[in-house]
C-alpha cells in the first residue's frame, strides 16, 4: 500500500536519539527516519521504516557498540524486534511476538540483546539475536522508561535497571541449569531524593565493570553491588558545599577510555583513576553546555555531544581542556516554506524567526539568506521570484530573489497594525489579518517597488461576532472569506459560510454572502494558469472523507460541481493543491490525479503517498517539479523533504457522489451588503476645525482654574498677614481640610469631565477603534489626584497633563470637552513653543498646570537667609514643575527622624550608649585578634603547602630520571576560614580591570604573517626570550642543571662497539663517567628532597599546633549539642538495620556460590568429556592412519601438527572460539551466523588453503589425503572447542572468586559495622553520664534599632560609615597605583616590542636587497628590449609625433568614423529582420483565423452529432463483441476436450474387453457422433 520514498533531507531532529552503530557511526532520529553519519568521512545514509519489508514503525531504537548493526522495536502490526546491518540495510535477522511492546532494548557487546517489556509485568527478556531464540524471560513488575537499563561488558552481562519509583537500582545476573534459565537478583541498592533530576543519565558500567552513578550535585560515587553501598569516589572542587545543596541540576555520566566524563548544564569534567589515589581530573569543558543534550563515546576514543535540534560535536582535548568542535551544523525550526514560480534550479524557501532561506530541495545546502526580524508569515507570487514576509511588529517585507543565491529586500512597509497572524498574495494585492483578527488590503507596485496599506475592512459583524477559519484572494480581486456563527469555536475549527468581498473604484466594499451545505475544515484553490475565468474551489467535509469541488464564475456565482469520497481511513483534515489534490488526516497524506488514463473526471484516481502510524498534525504538505519531491511541515516546526518513485502503480479509485440536483446546483447567495471605503490615506489629510462653542468651553475651564487659584492665593495672604510668619505655611495649608474638601471638589469635577468625554468617544462607533489603539495606548492624558501623609516626606500632587499635545495625531478626532484645556494652556506662546519641543521629543511626557504669576504672586516677601537654601515664594512658581517646586528643600515638612531626634536620652538609647556599644566594641576585639591569627596560620600552611608540593615535583622527576616508579602528590590538608569567621569584602582590584589593548601602529607590524604577532602577546614567549638573551649572566642552579640529561655522542647511534677508534673510546668513557656522577647527584637531591619533605610537615603541624593551643577562634564558634543523644540513637538503631540486611545479603550470597559451585563443576565435565574425544582423534590418527601410509609416517605427522600462522590473542574470547569450531565442522545449523573478525576468516581460509591437493606428499594417494584432512579438521575443532571450554572455565573461577571475596567484603562489613555499633552506644553512655554546659557570644557586632527590640544576634554586624569610607580610600589608592604600575609596564613593553620588530624589519629589508641585487645581476633581457635600447633615439622620435598637437585627435576621428560605419551597418541589419518579423505576424495572423474558423465548424459538428443514437451503436457493438467472443471461448474448450475424450473411451474399451472378452465390440450406434468442425479441423 506504502510507497517507499528516498529520504533527502530534515530540518531537525528528535532530542536524546543518538546512539552508535558500530565504532565509526553514529545515529540520530526523527520519527520513523533514521540519520546515519559515517564520522570520518561525514557521508550520510538514511533509513525509514515504513513498509511491512522494512517494519512499519520505530517504537524504540538502539544501536550495537562493537558491530555495524542496529536494531527498532516495532509494534503496529505483528509485535517483534528487527535488526538491520549497515550500511547495507539489509535485516540480519528478526525476533519474533514475545511481547506486545517493548519500553527498553539494549545490546550487549556480544550476541546478547536485552528488553523489557510493557505493562503490567514489565518483564525482562534476554535475546540471542543471532539465532533468535529466547533465553530467558522473568517479570519484574518494575515500569521502565528509556536509558534505564545498563548491562556490563562481559559474555554474561550484569542487568542493572532503574526503579524510578522507589528511586533505587536492581541488579540480576543470568543463571543457568540443564534445561533452564532465570536471573538472580543479587542487591537492591536505595539512591535517594538527590538522584532524582539526573535520572534519565545516571548511571554506567565501567571498563573495570564496575558501577558508577552520579548525583544531582556532581558527586561521583561507586556501586559496591556487593555490600549494597554508595561509595563516594569523587566532589567537585571548584565549588563549595553549601553551594551543592542550593544547585539540584540534572547530570550525566559516561564511560570513557577507562575513565568517565561527568556534565551538567554548565561544566563538564573527565574523570580518570590515578593509582591508589582515586580519581582525579584530567580535562575539563568550561564552555556552556544548556545545548547540549548529552554525550556519546565509541570504541575509537572519540566522544560525540549532541545539541539541540539535531546538531552534533566533537570533543577535542587540548591540553586541559575540552573544545566542542562543530562536526554536523544545528538545524533550524521552520514557521513555514513555499516553492517559487519563475525560477528553474530545484529549491524551496523557508521561513525562519529571524530570516527568510532559499534552500536546494535535493541536498538541503542554504543557497542564501535574507535576514528579518520577527518574521511570522510569508507568501509568494504565482509567476514571478517575488515572496512577502509578515512580522511581529506589523511590518511587510517585499523581497525578490534574482536567483537562487541572490535575495534583495525591495521595499517594506510599516503597517499601524498589530503583529501579521496571516495572509495571501496575488499579482498586485495582499491582504493580512492581524493579531486583532482585523483583514488589511496592501496594494503592491513593481515598477518601481512599492507597497500601500490601501485600507483596512471595518467590518463589525466580520471582526466581533464570527469565527474566520480561513481567507483565499483570488482574481478580481475578490476576498473569499470561509466563516462560522458561532464565535466561540476555537482555531483550526471549521466554516459553514463563504462570504466574498470585491472592492470598486468607487470605494465601495461588496460582500455577498453564501450558506455552505457541510461543515468544512479546509479549503483550497485551483493553481492559477493565466486570467481565471472560473475559480475552482476544493473543499474538505468535517468529520468525513469526502470532498467537494465548487466553481465560482465572474458573475459571482458559487455552483457545486462534484462530491467525491476517498479511500482514507480517517477524517481529511487538510488540502493542498499543485499539479493534483493533496488530502491528509491522521491515517496519512494521499494524492489525487486532476488527470489519468483510467478516468475520464479529475481526481478519481488517488493513491497514498505516506501513511502515518502515529497521530502527527500535518501544517502543510506538498508535490513539487512534477511529483519529484514531497515536502512536509509539521505543527513541531519540522520540515521533510523526499524523493518520490513514479506514481504509477497502487492507485485507487475514489466514489463519486450524487448531486442534489442533476443540471446545475448553484448555491444561494443569503445576504448583500455595501459599504464605503476610507483609504488610510485619505484619513490622514483629514482636519477638523473647532466651532466658537470649543472655546467657549475652553475659556470656561480656564475661569474656573482661575478663581481656584484666586481662592487658594487669599488663604495664604489671611494666613500670613494674621501670624506674620512665612515659615510652616505648607503645614497649616495642608491641615486646612476645608482648603482639601474644596480640592477633591474641583479634582472630582476633572474626573467626571474626562469620564464624560470617554463615554462620549465610546459611543461614537466609528472612530472608537483607532481611539484605543493609536492614541489611548499610547499618548495618554493622565488626570490624577495624589494625597500623601505629611510623615511621608513628600506633599502633594494636584494633577498633571500636556500643556500643548501632539495634534497631529489629535487632530484626526474630536476629544469633546477636553480637547478646550488640552489644545491650549494659560502658559504663554514662549512656553508653549518650548513645551511642544519638549513634547515631540518625550512622546507624551506628563506636565503640569500651574497658576498665572500675576494672580499668584501679588504679595511677594522680603529675602531671608534660609540656612543655605534659595529663597522661594510659595505660589510663585520657579521651573517648569509644580511638583518641583512644591518638593523644594525649604517647603519640605518634618520626617521621622527630626521628630525622634528629640527622644536622644530615653531609655533604648541609654542601653545602647552605655552597654551595647561597649559590648560590640570588646566582641571586635578578640574576634579581630582571633581571626587574624587563624590567617595567619593559614597564610603559613599555604606557604607550606607550597614548598611541598615544589618538593613532591622535584621528587616525582628525580624518580623519573632514574628510571624508578613515580608517586602522586599525597592531597594536602588547608585549614579554612568557618563561614561565619569570614568578613564581606567591600572592594577588590585585580589585572582584570585593564583590557590589554595592542596600540602600536599597523605600520611598524611586520605584514610577513599573524602567526608572529599572535606570538608575541603569549606569556612563555617573553619568558624564553628573556632566557635567550640573558644566557650566560642568569645564575644557573645546581638543582635545576641536574634534571637535564648529558647529550649522547654522535658516534654512539652510528657505531658499533667494535668500531670506535681511541678518540672515540676517550670520549665515550668521559660521557660514561659524567653520566654516573649525573645519577649520584639525583640521588642525592632525591634524600634532600626527602629531608626537606620531613621538614617541611615538621614546620606544618607546628602551625596548625600553635592555632588549635590558643584556640580563640573556637571559642566564638557556637557550638550545636542540643540534639547529640537522639542523633547518636539514631546512629545505633541505623547500625542495627544494617547488620540484619548484611545477614540476609551474606545468606543470598552464600546460596549464589554454591549455585556457581555447581555450574563449574559442569563445566569442568564438558572439558574432560572434550579432552577425551581431543586424545580419541590424536589415538586414532597414530595407531589407525599411519599405519595406511607407512612409507610417510614422518611427512603425515609434520603436516597434522601444522596449523596456519596466528597473529596474538586471536581468539580472545569463548563466542569466537566456538563459532570458528562450527565453521571448520562444515555442518548446516540452523541459525544465523555470527559475524567474526576479518582475522578469523583469514585463519579459516588458510585452513582451506593447507587442505589442498597440492599440499599432498607424492607418496600418499588422495583418499588417504580426504580422510586425513578430515582428521586434521576434527583435530583444529577440538583444540578450539577446548579453548572456549578454557575461556568459560576461566570466566566461572574468576566470578567464582569475585563472590568468595564479595562474601569476605560482606563479613568484614558486618564486623565493622558491629564495631562502629558498639564504640556508638559507649559514646551514648558517655554523653548521658557527661553533659556539659558552655556559653558563647554570638558572632559579630550587634545592632539595636531605636524604635524595637532584639530578636536574633547572629549574622549581624556593624561597622562605622567613616571606617568603611576610609578603607574603600586606601583600597582605592592602592587599585590607581597598580593601574599606574601596569600601564607603565604596558609601555615599557610595547616599546620593547616595536625595538625587535624594527629590527626584524630591517633584517629583512636588507635581505630582501641582498635578494633584488642577486636577481638583477642574473636578469636576462629579449632581443626586442634589446632593439629598443640600442635604437632609443629612433624610438624616442617616433614618440614625439603622438604628442604634437592634433595627432591625437586625428586619430580618436579614425576610430569613431570607423564604429559609426558598423553601427549603420548593424541597424541595416536590425530594419531587416523587423520586416521579416513582421511578414511572419502577419501569417501568424492569418493562421490564427483559420484555426478559430476551424474551432466554430467543430464545434457545430458537434452539435450537429445524435449522442443517443452513437450510444446505441457503441452499445450493439459491444454486445456483438462479447457474443464472439463467448462463442470463440466455448469453440476453443470443445476442441481442447475432445482428444482428452476420445482417449477416455479407448481405455474403457481396453477395460471392457480385458474384463468381458467373449463380448463382441459395441455397436456404432454407441458410440457418440463427432461434430464435423471437429473432424474438419483435426484433418
Amino acid at each position: 500500500m506504502n510507497i517507499s520514498s528516498t529520504v533527502c533531507w530534515c530540518n531537525i531532529w528528535d532530542a536524546r536519539t543518538i546512539t552508535n552503530v558500530g565504532p565509526d557511526v553514529l545515529c540520530i532520529r526523527q520519527g520513523n527516519v533514521a540519520k546515519f553519519i559515517h564520522m570520518p568521512t561525514l557521508t550520510v545514509n538514511y533509513f525509514k521504516a515504513e513498509t511491512t519489508s522494512t517494519g512499519l514503525y520505530m517504537s524504540i531504537f538502539t544501536g550495537h557498540n562493537r558491530f555495524p548493526l542496529f536494531a527498532f522495536t516495532e509494534s503496529v502490526l505483528r509485535p517483534q524486534i528487527l535488526i538491520y546491518k549497515y550500511p547495507e540495510m539489509v535485516r540480519f535477522s528478526t525476533i519474533p511476538s514475545y511481547q506486545l511492546i517493548y519500553t527498553e532494548i539494549r545490546f550487549s557487546e556480544y550476541d546478547l540483546i536485552v528488553g523489557v517489556g510493557g505493562y503490567p509485568m514489565y518483564p525482562l527478556c534476554v535475546y540471542n539475536y543471532r539465532t533468535g531464540n529466547l533465553i530467558l524471560e522473568q517479570p519484574t513488575r518494575i515500569p521502565s522508561f528509556h536509558y534505564s537499563l545498563a548491562l556490563s561488558n562481559t559474555n554474561l552481562p550484569t542487568i542493572v535497571q532503574f526503579h524510578k519509583q522507589e528511586m533505587s537500582i536492581i541488579c540480576y545476573e543470568m543463571c543457568f541449569i540443564e534445561k533452564e534459565s532465570y536471573l538472580h537478583k543479587v542487591s537492591e541498592v536505595e539512591l535517594g531524593k538527590s538522584y532524582f533530576k539526573s535520572s534519565p543519565h545516571f548511571m554506567c558500567f565501567g571498563d573495570d565493570n564496575g558501577l558508577y552513578v552520579v548525583n544531582d550535585y556532581g558527586e561521583f560515587s561507586q556501586i559496591d553491588i556487593a555490600c549494597f553501598l554508595i561509595k563516594s569516589r569523587w566532589i567537585p572542587k571548584s565549588e563549595s558545599t553549601e553551594n551543592l545543596l542550593r544547585m539540584a541540576r540534572p547530570h550525566s555520566l559516561l564511560s570513557h577510555r577507562n575513565g568517565f566524563l561527568i556534565s551538567n548544564n554548565s561544566h563538564a569534567y573527565y574523570l580518570k583513576k590515578k593509582g591508589s589515589q582515586g580519581f582525579s581530573v584530567e580535562w575539563n569543558i568550561d564552555h556552556r553546555l544548556r545545548d547540549v543534550n548529552m554525550f556519546v563515546s565509541n570504541l575509537n576514543g572519540e566522544i560525540y555531544a549532541e545539541c539541540q535540534l539535531g546538531g552534533i560535536k566533537q570533543v577535542m582535548v587540548e591540553e586541559d581542556t575540552g573544545v566542542l568542535s562543530t562536526v554536523v551544523p544545528t538545524g533550524e525550526p521552520v514557521i513555514a516554506f513555499r516553492i517559487l514560480q519563475g525560477l528553474k534550479d530545484e529549491c524551496v524557501v523557508l521561513l525562519h524567526s529571524d530570516k527568510v532561506a532559499m534552500v536546494d530541495l535535493q541536498t538541503g545546502h542554504t543557497l542564501c539568506e535574507v535576514p528579518v526580524r520577527g518574521a511570522c508569515a510569508i507568501h509568494s507570487h504565482r509567476l514571478i521570484p517575488y515572496v512577502i514576509v509578515g512580522t511581529m511588529d506589523g511590518r511587510l517585507i517585499l523581497i525578490h530573489f534574482e536567483k537562487p543565491t541572490q535575495g534583495n529586500v525591495l521595499y517594506e512597509l510599516q503597517a499601524e497594525t498589530a503583529a501579521v497572524f496571516a495572509m495571501d498574495y496575488h499579482d498586485n494585492c495582499v491582504v493580512f489579518q492581524d493579531q486583532a483578527k482585523a483583514l488589511h488590503i496592501v496594494n503592491v507596485e513593481y515598477r518601481p517597488p512599492k507597497m500601500t496599506h490601501y485600507f483596512e475592512m471595518n467590518d463589525d459583524e466580520l471582526i466581533k461576532k464570527v469565527f474566520i477559519q480561513s481567507f483565499i484572494l483570488v482574481e478580481g480581486p475578490r476576498l473569499l472569506v470561509c466563516i462560522a456563527r458561532d464565535r466561540t469555536i476555537k482555531p483550526p475549527g471549521y466554516a459553514n459560510e463563504i462570504w466574498i468581498y470585491s472592492w470598486s473604484r468607487d470605494k465601495r466594499l461588496h460582500r455577498r454572502d453564501f450558506a455552505l451545505p457541510h461543515d468544512y475544515v479546509s479549503f483550497c484553490v485551483q493553481p492559477p494558469m493565466g486570467r481565471w475565468e472560473q475559480i475552482e474551489i476544493l473543499a474538505a467535509v468535517m468529520d468525513s472523507t469526502i470532498f467537494d469541488q465548487y466553481l465560482l464564475n465572474e458573475k459571482n456565482e458559487l455552483q457545486l460541481v462534484a462530491s467525491t469520497k476517498t479511500p482514507h481511513f480517517g477524517f481529511i483534515i487538510g488540502l493542498g493543491m499543485t499539479k493534483h489534490l493533496l488530502t491528509w488526516g491522521v491515517d496519512g497524506i494521499m494524492v489525487h490525479f486532476r488527470q489519468h488514463k483510467r478516468a475520464k473526471k479529475p481526481f478519481m484516481i488517488s493513491r497514498f503517498l505516506k501513511l502515518l502510524f502515529t497521530p502527527k498534525y500535518l501544517v502543510r504538505a506538498k508535490e513539487c517539479f512534477n511529483s519529484k519531491f514531497f515536502i512536509i511541515l509539521y505543527s513541531n516546526q519540522t520540515l521533510r523533504v523526499m524523493r518520490l518513485p513514479t506514481l504509477a502503480d497502487n492507485v485507487r479509485e475514489n466514489i463519486e457522489l450524487k448531486l442534489p440536483f442533476e443540471q446545475e446546483n448553484y448555491i444561494q447567495q443569503t445576504g448583500y451588503h455595501i459599504t464605503t471605503i476610507i483609504p488610510i490615506s485619505v484619513k490622514m489629510e483629514v482636519k477638523e476645525d473647532f466651532s466658537k462653542a470649543d472655546y467657549f468651553k475652553r475659556d470656561k475651564v480656564v475661569a474656573l482654574i482661575k478663581e481656584f487659584s484666586a481662592k487658594v492665593t487669599s488663604l495664604i495672604d489671611y494666613d500670613m498677614a494674621m501670624t506674620g510668619k512665612s515659615q510652616g505655611i505648607f503645614k497649616k495649608f495642608c491641615f486646612n481640610y476645608a482648603w482639601l474638601d474644596a480640592l477633591t471638589e474641583e479634582a472630582h469635577k476633572l474626573c467626571a469631565l474626562e469620564r464624560e468625554s470617554l463615554e462620549k468617544a465610546i459611543r461614537d462607533q466609528s472612530r472608537i477603534r483607532d481611539w484605543i489603539m493609536r492614541l489611548v495606548t499610547r499618548d495618554a492624558i493622565n488626570i490624577n489626584y495624589k494625597v500623601r501623609s505629611i510623615f511621608a516626606d513628600a506633599n502633594f500632587e494636584s494633577f498633571g497633563m500636556q500643556r500643548k499635545p501632539n495634534m497631529k495625531e489629535f487632530d484626526k478626532y474630536r476629544f469633546y470637552d477636553l480637547e478646550d484645556h488640552m489644545r491650549l494652556s494659560i502658559l504663554s506662546m514662549e512656553d508653549m513653543d518650548e513645551t511642544a519641543l519638549g513634547a515631540q521629543s518625550g512622546h507624551g511626557q506628563s506636565r503640569s498646570l500651574v497658576g498665572d504669576e500675576e494672580e499668584a504672586g501679588g504679595e511677594e516677601e522680603d529675602e531671608e537667609d534660609m540656612k543655605g537654601f534659595h529663597e522661594m515664594k510659595p505660589f510663585v512658581v520657579e521651573g517648569p514643575s509644580v511638583y518641583d517646586h512644591m518638593m523644594a528643600p525649604i517647603f519640605q515638612l518634618q520626617n521621622k527622624n527630626l521628630v525622634t531626634s528629640n527622644q536622644m536620652f530615653n531609655d533604648n538609647c541609654k542601653i545602647r550608649y552605655y552597654l551595647n556599644d561597649p559590648l560590640k566594641q570588646e566582641f571586635n576585639k578578640l574576634f579581630h585578634e582571633a581571626q587574624q591569627l587563624k590567617r595567619e596560620t593559614i597564610d603559613n600552611v599555604l606557604n607550606t603547602n607550597g614548598v611541598l608540593m615544589k618538593i613532591y615535583n622535584n621528587m616525582n622527576i628525580m624518580l623519573r630520571l632514574l628510571n624508578m616508579d613515580q608517586f602522586a602528590p599525597p592531597e594536602l590538608s588547608v585549614p579554612t576560614l568557618a563561614k561565619d569567621e569570614v568578613i564581606q569584602s567591600i572592594m577588590q582590584v585585580d589585572d582584570s580591570e585593564i583590557s590589554a589593548v595592542n596600540r602600536r601602529k599597523r605600520k611598524t607590524i611586520d605584514t610577513g604573517g599573524k602567526k608572529g604577532r599572535l606570538l608575541l602577546w603569549s606569556v612563555e614567549f617573553w619568558a624564553r626570550a628573556l632566557i635567550v638573551m640573558m644566557d650566560g649572566v642568569i645564575e644557573k642552579l645546581w638543582e635545576e642543571e641536574i634534571k637535564k640529561d648529558i647529550a649522547i655522542p654522535e658516534f654512539v647511534l652510528k657505531k658499533q662497539p667494535h668500531e670506535y677508534t681511541l678518540e672515540d673510546q676517550k670520549i665515550f668513557r668521559a660521557y660514561e663517567e659524567a653520566v654516573n656522577q649525573l645519577n649520584e647527584d639525583r640521588a642525592k637531591y632525591l634524600r634532600i628532597l626527602h629531608d626537606n619533605e620531613a621538614k617541611t610537615l615538621d614546620q606544618k603541624s607546628q602551625h596548625i599546633l600553635k592555632l588549635n593551643k590558643r584556640n580563640q577562634v573556637r571559642l566564638l564558634n557556637l557550638k550545636i549539642i542540643n540534639f547529640s543523644r537522639v542523633q547518636i540513637r539514631k546512629r545505633v538503631h541505623m547500625f542495627r538495620g544494617d547488620i540484619d540486611k548484611l545477614n540476609e545479603y551474606i545468606t543470598r550470597y552464600c546460596n549464589l556460590l554454591e549455585y556457581w559451585d555447581k555450574a563449574l563443576v559442569d563445566v569442568k565435565t564438558r572439558l574432560e568429556t572434550q579432552q577425551t574425544r581431543d586424545r580419541a582423534i590424536e589415538r586414532h590418527f597414530r595407531s589407525n592412519f599411519l599405519n595406511t601410509v607407512p612409507h610417510a609416517t614422518h611427512e603425515m605427522t609434520k603436516l597434522f601438527k601444522r596449523r596456519p600462522k596466528l597473529p596474538t590473542k586471536l581468539f580472545s574470547s569463548a563466542l569466537i572460539c566456538i563459532e570458528a569450531s562450527h565453521k571448520l565442522s562444515g555442518k548446516q545449523a540452523q541459525r544465523i551466523a555470527f559475524p567474526l573478525p576479518k582475522d578469523i576468516y583469514d585463519f579459516l581460509a588458510n585452513i582451506d588453503e593447507i587442505d589442498l591437493q597440492k599440499y599432498c606428499p607424492p607418496q600418499v594417494d588422495l583418499k588417504c589425503w580426504e580422510s586425513f584432512v578430515k582428521l586434521r579438521r576434527q583435530k583444529i575443532e577440538s583444540e578450539l572447542r577446548l579453548k572456549g571450554i578454557g575461556y568459560q572455565m576461566l570466566d566461572c573461577q574468576s566470578y567464582l572468586n569475585n563472590l568468595t571475596k564479595d562474601v569476605a567484603g560482606l563479613k568484614e562489613s558486618k564486623t565493622v559495622t558491629q564495631k562502629h555499633m558498639e564504640e556508638s552506644t559507649q559514646k551514648y553512655l558517655e554523653v548521658m553520664r557527661n553533659m556539659t554546659l558552655q556559653c558563647t557570644i554570638s558572632l559579630g557586632q550587634v545592632e539595636i534599632s531605636v524604635m524595637g527590640t532584639t530578636t536574633s544576634l547572629s549574622n549581624s554586624v556593624l561597622m562605622h560609615v567613616d571606617d568603611i569610607n576610609e578603607v574603600n580610600h586606601l583600597i582605592k589608592d592602592a587599585g590607581n597605583k597598580k593601574i599606574k604600575a601596569m600601564q607603565r609596564v604596558a609601555i615599557f613593553r610595547r616599546q620593547v616590542i616595536f625595538k625587535e620588530w624594527e629590527h626584524k624589519l630591517f633584517k629583512v629589508n636588507i635581505a630582501y636587497l641582498k635578494y633584488m641585487l642577486d636577481a638583477i645581476e642574473k636578469c636576462k633581457v629579449t632581443i626586442e628590449f634589446l632593439n629598443i635600447l640600442r635604437n632609443w633615439e629612433k624610438v624616442k622620435a617616433e614618440r614625439q609625433k603622438f604628442m604634437a598637437a592634433g595627432a591625437i585627435e586625428r586619430v580618436i576621428e579614425q576610430k569613431i568614423a570607423a564604429f559609426r560605419k558598423h553601427i549603420e551597418r548593424i541597424n541595416v541589419k536590425i530594419d531587416h529582420l523587423k520586416a521579416s518579423t513582421l511578414e511572419v505576424k502577419r501569417s501568424n495572423h492569418a493562421v490564427d483565423s483559420k484555426i478559430e474558423r476551424l474551432k466554430v465548424d467543430m464545434t457545430f459538428q458537434n452539435t450537429l452529432r445524435d449522442t443517443m443514437m452513437e450510444e446505441r451503436r457503441d452499445r450493439e457493438q459491444r454486445e456483438r463483441m462479447a457474443q464472439i467472443k463467448t462463442h470463440r471461448q466455448l469453440m476453443e474448450n470443445v476442441r481442447r476436450r475432445y482428444a482428452h475424450v476420445l482417449e477416455l473411451q479407448t481405455i474403457l474399451e481396453l477395460l471392457r474387453l480385458r474384463t468381458y472378452p467373449t463380448l463382441g465390440p459395441p455397436l456404432p450406434q454407441c458410440h457418440p457422433p463427432v461434430p464435423e468442425h471437429i473432424l474438419s479441423s483435426m484433418l
